[in-house]
């Protein structure tokens, strides 16, 4: 780019001159004369008046630029040379195969908008043949043009001038386009919306080149200030908490929480809450609060905060679950819960957030190598980005205290398997070695540049190095995996000599050896297993805590076999036994709270065969089958006492309790005596003491054949001798009435719908366990499937 283009001043004759505003001030006839036109032809134009012209520099550069273009191009045909080459191109076809070959030639969309072109012959002489191009919009509109030109500007203006048909997006860009949309007020709350969602900060509206855009395209637009944009955001978050907290109250189901602390780049502390909810068969996440937190986290002062804001929006009694993360303040914020919302379950729906539960296991492991020397390698010191800026942010003192604190915990007599310390210290030694070499490059723009061409010269994938960043453990296995997949020029690149200066990166140091590389990969296979259940849960946007003991369980077999394989490393294979270690705590803990086994429980694919199929004592099954039972009991199935009064029935109901007494006596003892309880009850509302013994009487002989004759004869006896034929016809049941005792839809009408569930076998073909339930829901408003998406809903991770 030239000076001029940059925006410097253009170089200037020496009769040039400059104006106040420092433009260039050119005569018109120079200017002319500048751009290729001679001075004859100015004059022979007719005498125009010597005056001066203001051109901005950067713009007067690049008119001169166009001007040089278009003095290049070639010069266009006239119309007869046209024709010439058209017919030399095209002898000895008919005018038919010209108009076919011309038109699969044609590109433009302008085509579109006309019939297939009609071939006008000339009437006399020898003129040029017409192709007629009819509108489709009115057909008694068209154009003519001659074979020879292969200009679509006709065509072009034509479709321009054209009305086009009415349609939602023509009649959008029309009412766009006259102004109509407009409003000061939606300017006012778009800008809010977008200040607030992508963290524009509010002197945007004040940029000069944001209002010139702005009146560009509406030149009578009102652009609020930014103290105006600053009220309109705190409006409608107040008018959005109104309606959030309208959807609360009508909302029938139960509420997860989700906190965690978090800490502004200006050394702000928040506490972070999300809440989370099914609907329609989706899972809705919003941000409640970012509570600002000035004093002390003490798990007092985090409930009183959650409480407070929970109360805000009318939820404090709506709440199921709350996940968190291991810090020990979080067991005193859940206590503290329950003390001042009692209905609120403290601990027992606690739900520990399962990422942190994953990178605990690998920062577990990798303790094996030494933390402090790993802490040091991922650090180094170079300069900090920012990585390194966002991970301080997301560190948390009490989380990282209890991390420390578990792992200082672990059982040392556990750890069974023998390691000396010149096995610790080569695993570790390559470890140490690519977490720094990781950072190296990373950080050094030259150093990426060489090991980037020869990856591309080896073909490789990748182009350079990634590096650890502290308190996210599996980035340590990202490092590991990206450096294997380089290991070819991993060694060229260390061993060059410009990076081995005595006051340079001397990479030299940090070339593995195959006993080093082969400690890595093992390592790598140990832990990615652990980086992809992360990225699984963080990225589905459905992290349910339905799956947590199926990952655990994947992920415990798989340190097993590392544990158990005697041709690894041994430094690999205790690594993998203290990850084992944080595992079973972990799993034990899932025992605390009733959110985890009954959400298992309602899962139609797993149930109880499940914990089977993996041979969980059956004692702990039995637990957590009464578990959900009492739940069930308790906060969900329908009570008789709920149940609407039954409608009255007619004067001869003896059939029905006939029908009744059949279907009672096909059941358990107990439940067979309940139902008949049941019907006496129902027959004394309705057809008075005398019925009612009737009634009960056929259900205590139902079992004998006669059973209906008796209740329908008895029934006789009470109305009287009146129209006895015709009132007997009356009393006889109809035949479905009589089959309906063998009915598995009567009898599952009278079963309890959890122990029917429980009893019919797991349904292998269900992998969404919340729109299975979501469908019995909306179809039969099942109080069982309430609850399912109740527990199945609850979330376990934290949502960043």
């Amino acid at each position: 780019m030239s000076s001029t283009a940059a925006g410097k001043r253009p170089a200037r004759d020496d009769d040039d001159e400059y104006n106040s505003d420092g433009w260039v001030v050119v005569p018109v006839a120079r200017k002319k004369a500048r751009m290729g036109e001679s001075s004859q032809t100015t004059a022979s134009s007719g005498d125009e008046p010597d005056e001066p012209v203001a051109v901005d520099g950067a713009v007067a550069a690049v008119d001169a630029v166009m001007q040089q273009v278009a003095a290049s191009k070639q010069p266009r045909f006239t119309a007869a040379q046209k024709r010439a080459k058209f017919l030399a191109n095209y002898s000895g076809m008919t005018p038919e195969e010209v108009l076919d070959k011309l038109s699969k030639k044609w590109r433009s969309k302008v085509y579109d908008h006309y019939k297939k072109a009609k071939i006008i012959v000339p009437t006399a002489g020898d003129g040029p043949i017409i192709h007629q191009f009819i509108c489709k919009v009115h057909p008694g509109t068209w154009v003519d043009q001659s074979d020879y030109e292969d200009s679509t500007g006709n065509l072009g203006r034509h479709v321009l001038r054209c009305e086009p048909p009415k349609t939602p997006e023509s009649d959008a860009i029309t009412a766009f386009a006259a102004g109509s949309t407009y409003s000061a007020a939606r300017v006012r709350y778009y800008l809010a919306l977008w200040c607030a969602r992508h963290h524009r900060p509010f002197m945007a509206v004040e940029d000069a080149e944001f209002r010139a855009l702005l009146k560009m395209l509406y030149g009578r637009v009102e652009i609020p200030s930014r103290v105006t944009v600053s009220r309109d955001v705190q409006l409608i978050v107040k008018y959005c908490k109104n309606l959030v907290v309208a959807l609360f109250t009508a909302y029938p189901g139960r509420v997860h929480i989700c906190v965690d602390s978090w800490t502004s780049p200006n050394i702000l502390a928040f506490l972070g809450i999300t809440a989370h909810w099914h609907h329609n068969g989706k899972i809705i996440h919003i941000i409640l609060d970012f509570v600002r937190l000035t004093s002390s986290h003490t798990g007092k002062y985090l409930a009183e905060k959650l409480v407070e804001c929970l109360t805000a929006f009318g939820i404090e009694e709506k709440v199921l679950s709350v996940t968190c993360d291991n810090a020990e303040n979080n067991t005193t914020m859940l206590k503290e819960m329950h003390v001042l919302v009692p209905k609120f379950r403290g601990t027992l729906v606690r739900v520990r957030c399962f990422s942190h539960v994953l990178n605990l296991v690998v920062k577990g492991i990798l303790s094996q190598f030494g933390r402090g020397n790993l802490l040091d390698s991922a650090d180094g010191d170079d300069d900090a980005n920012e990585d390194d800026a966002e991970a301080a942010e997301e560190a948390d003192e009490s989380r990282e205290a209890a991390d420390e604190a578990i792992l200082d915990g672990l059982d040392i007599e556990e750890l069974s398997i023998d390691v000396t310390a010149e096995e610790i210290r080569l695993a570790s030694g390559a470890l140490s070695k690519i977490l720094k070499l990781s950072r190296k490059v990373w950080n050094n723009p030259t150093i990426r540049a060489e090991l980037a061409s020869l990856a591309a010269a080896a073909e490789l994938n990748s182009e350079t190095l990634i590096r650890c960043v502290k308190t996210r453990w599996n980035t340590v296995t990202e490092v590991i995996g990206r450096a294997l997949q380089m290991r070819p020029v991993l060694a060229d690149l260390c061993d060059m000599v410009q990076f081995n200066k005595p006051r340079g990166a001397c990479l030299r140091q940090y070339i593995l050896n195959d006993d080093e590389w082969t400690v890595l990969q093992q390592l790598h296979d140990l832990l990615d297993p652990f980086l992809f259940a992360t990225k699984e849960i963080s990225t589905s946007g459905r992290a349910l805590v339905h799956q947590v003991i199926p990952y655990i369980n994947v992920l415990m077999h798989h340190v097993d076999n590392f544990k158990a394989d005697d041709t690894l490393a041994p430094a690999v294979r205790a690594a993998s036994q203290r990850g084992r270690l944080i595992l079973d705590k972990y799993y034990s803990l899932t025992d605390d709270s009733i959110i985890y086994r009954i959400a298992m429980i309602l899962h139609p694919r797993y149930k109880t065969q499940y914990f089977r199929d993996k041979d969980w004592p059956e004692d702990w099954i039995t637990e957590a089958i009464n578990l959900t039972q009492s739940e069930w009991a308790t906060f969900y199935k329908v009570q008789a006492n709920d149940a609407p009064p039954p409608a009255p029935a007619p004067p001869a109901s003896a059939s029905a309790s006939s029908a009744s007494g059949i279907a009672s006596s096909s059941r358990a003892p107990g439940a067979a005596s309940s139902s008949r309880a049941s019907g006496a009850a129902s027959s004394s509302r309705t057809s008075g003491t005398v019925s009612s013994s009737h009634a009960s009487g056929a259900a205590s002989s139902s079992r004998a054949s006669g059973g209906v004759a008796t209740a329908a004869t008895s029934s006789s006896c009470i109305l009287g001798p009146g129209r006895h034929s015709a009132q007997q016809a009356a009393q006889i049941p109809s035949s479905k009435a009589l089959f309906a005792s063998i009915s598995n839809r009567a009898q599952a009408a009278r079963q309890d719908e959890l122990e029917a569930y429980l009893e019919a076998p797991p349904l292998s073909t269900v992998d969404d366990p919340l729109e299975y339930w979501n469908v019995l829901l909306r179809t039969s408003q099942s109080a069982l499937a309430r609850m399912a998406i109740d527990f199945l809903s609850a979330q376990e991770i934290t949502q960043k």
